[in-house]
Order: C-alpha cells, then structure tokens, then sequence
C-alpha cells in the first residue's frame, strides 16, 4: 500500500520535459512568423506589379483615345507631356514620365512601330519599372496594336 502511494505522488512531469515542450512550442510559433513575414513581402511584391500593369495598360489606354497620326513613339513627340528624369535618362528613349504611386516610383517608357507589312498597323509597346527596397529593378511591358482601319 505505500508503494501505491508512492507511486501516485509522481504522476506530474519533470521539468525538462516541460522545458523540451516550451522549446518545441517556441520552435512552432517561430516558424510560423517566417512564413508570416514571407507571405506579407510576397504580397508587397505583387501589389506593386498589379500597379505597374495598370499604369502600363492606362498608358495603352490613352493611345486608344488619340488620332492615329498622333500614335507616336515618346522620342517623337510630347504627347502625353512627359519629361526627362534622370535616373531614367539611360534608358530607352531617354525621356518617360513617372508617377508615384503609396511611395514607390514608377517609370513609364513606350515606344511605337509601324508594321512593315501594312501602314495600317502599328505596335505599342510600353514598358514600366520601378525599384524595390533593395534596389533591384523590377518591370513589367506590354504590348499592342492598333489599326487605322474604321478610325
């Protein structure tokens, strides 16, 4: 009969046994906040090219809205009012507008060519970039046509 009260008296746990649990416990939760951390800088990278796709695509837009004449690369005219800037003098065309947009610059550069085949047939293309927090650039260009024909 004393042992089995011994017996009972030991029914808790050690306490390296709660301190293996804690460090399991603490292991968990960290790991958890990496894939947090990944999933937020993951999302920030995607919302800045939804941004660059719909600048480039409003870029699009307004060739849309112009006289084929007027269909013109940025070097040819000023058309949209663009500007030089400096840190974008080195690309392409040597002139694009930017827009910030929540902090992060955005530049735009475009470039149209007539279709050889066929005057009645241009390609736009337009190309926007911008730099993350690391300073690596990022872009996104797309391209389209239009035709003088029905205009």
């Amino acid at each position: 009969m004393a042992r089995h009260r011994l017996c009972a008296k030991n029914g808790g746990f050690s306490l390296i046994e709660v301190l293996v649990s804690l460090t399991i416990l603490a292991l968990g939760l960290l790991g958890l906040a990496l894939l947090q951390t990944t999933a937020v800088k993951g999302n920030e990278i995607a919302n800045k090219s939804t941004v660059a796709t719909e600048l480039a695509q409003d870029t699009l837009e307004r060739f849309r809205r112009v006289a084929w004449a007027n269909v013109l690369s940025q070097a040819d005219t000023a058309a949209f009012n663009t500007t030089p800037t400096p840190i974008y003098a080195s690309l392409p065309a040597a002139a694009g507008d930017s827009v910030t947009v929540r902090g992060t610059t955005y530049y735009r550069i475009w470039r149209v060519d007539p279709n050889v085949a066929t005057a009645t047939l241009k390609t736009i293309t337009v190309w926007t970039c911008w730099q993350d927090d690391r300073m690596g650039w990022h872009s996104v260009m797309l391209v389209a046509q239009r035709s003088s024909v029905g205009v």
